[in-house]
């Protein structure tokens, strides 16, 4: 794979018109969603194939069921109804949503990174992908 980590944010960041901070955030906090809910073996032997996706991952972790405020209770809710993974990735949609990134940006942040993973490595990508069924009615793909 010729695009490293950085220049993958960089990139996302350009055509988002977006905060370079913002951009590494929003794939941070995705790749650490990931990184809870999907298959570890899997997301490890991934990982691997990116260089920094899990430091990425470490920086900027996803927190579910804090007490705070009205994301605690949504992210709480949608555990319940949906099934802890997509409390996860509720928490993490509302952990972004904080950096001022709109939904749409947030989803085009997201469907881009899939890709990006698929791009690293497609096979081990859809596994881990497949893992988290509720990441492609997050991000679309």
């Amino acid at each position: 794979m010729a695009t490293t980590l950085q220049s993958f944010i960089d990139t996302i960041a350009g055509k988002a018109n977006i905060d370079p901070a913002a951009a590494e955030t929003a794939v941070g906090t995705i790749l650490s969603a990931i990184q809870q809910e999907g298959d570890a073996t899997k997301v490890a032997q991934l990982f691997n194939q990116i260089p920094g996706a899990s430091d990425l991952a470490a920086k900027h972790p996803v927190v579910v069921g804090t007490d705070t405020g009205i994301l605690g209770s949504l992210s709480s809710v949608a555990s319940k109804v949906i099934g802890q993974d997509a409390g996860i990735l509720v928490a993490a949609i509302g952990q972004l949503e904080e950096t001022h990134l709109t939904m749409q940006q947030i989803k085009n942040i997201g469907a881009a990174l899939l890709s990006y993973l698929k791009d690293s490595g497609p096979t081990l990508a859809k596994e881990v992908i497949d893992s988290v069924p509720s990441l492609r009615e997050h991000f679309g793909r």
